[in-house]
């Protein structure tokens, strides 16, 4: 798939990425946080299914800050150039807004 929505129930530390498709690809990922709120979501931390560590390059070189008020969304987007080498390779990411209000 190519768009996952994400609802945010407790801390998300880490993201696996399972089963890149060979070239070039492309996923968004709506992150939503629930009606609590406060739940913290490293955007940055992307893995293998083997637990290898996935880099992530932002413009700028600038991490995101994810939203934690509640019952708010926030997009992001990931590039992949070689999915066959991922894991050396990297994601690069973008963010396509922040603070939607769900």
């Amino acid at each position: 798939a190519q768009t996952f929505i994400c609802t945010a129930t407790s801390n998300i530390t880490h993201f696996t990425l399972k089963n890149a498709p060979d070239g070039a690809s492309s996923f968004t990922i709506k992150v939503e946080q629930d009606s609590t709120g406060s739940r913290s979501i490293d955007i940055d931390d992307f893995r293998t299914v083997g637990g290898s560590t996935i880099p992530v390059y932002w413009p700028g070189g600038v991490v995101p800050v994810p939203t934690t008020t509640a019952s708010r969304t926030d997009i992001y987007s990931f590039k992949i150039f070689n999915g066959n080498t991922v894991a050396s390779s990297g994601l690069y990411g973008v963010v396509g807004g922040q603070n939607f209000q769900n």
